[in-house]
């Protein structure tokens, strides 16, 4: 004799059986996905020349699933620059892409293994010539009226951090002046 299997069972004490749905306080509305202050993404990227267009669309992607639509031009951009800049030091490493909300802005971290050097005129170097090749960066987030900066390693810790906040209002209307 053989006893039937419910393929509808969950182990999930929350989905109930009769429904298949997560308990009523459980559910995502789409409006809630549509809010800018529920945007928290973050993307491991590869060092390679393809991987600004690949940070790129998901930037965009998740730019439009939170009905941000007027921030692209500048984080686009932003995001772009970030990649490629930190390829050109790590390439074939992994980078790290983090988006985000914060203080009614989009907030753009890009992490890359890019170490201290023992001797700080090297530390120097590299410095300058990450600064020489984000100035396009700079001058975006400029007209944007947001910040960046470089955070740079630490003693004993691994790792060059980028960062740009692209303020709401100043990110749209960069957007608007470049259609």
């Amino acid at each position: 004799m053989s006893v039937p299997v419910s393929v509808s069972a969950s182990l999930c004490p929350l989905v109930t059986p009769a429904t298949r749905e997560p308990a009523e306080h459980l559910r995502h509305t789409p409006t809630a996905l549509r809010e800018p202050s529920t945007l928290a993404y973050s993307y491991a990227i590869p060092g390679e020349p393809h991987a600004a267009s690949v940070a790129r669309g998901n930037v965009y992607n998740a730019l439009r699933a939170h009905g941000l639509t007027e921030l692209e031009a500048p984080a686009l951009q932003a995001a772009g620059e970030l990649v490629a800049c930190a390829a050109m030091f790590e390439p074939g490493k992994i980078l790290y892409l983090t988006l985000g909300w914060k203080d009614e802005g989009v907030r753009i971290v890009l992490w890359d293994p890019h170490t201290n050097h023992a001797d700080p005129r090297y530390t120097a170097q590299c410095t300058a010539r990450r600064n020489k090749m984000l100035y396009l960066l700079a001058c975006v987030v400029h007209e944007c009226g947001g910040s960046w900066g470089i955070d740079k390693p630490a003693p004993m810790r691994e790792g060059t951090r980028v960062w740009v906040n692209l303020p709401r209002a100043g990110a749209a209307a960069f957007g608007r002046a470049r259609r």
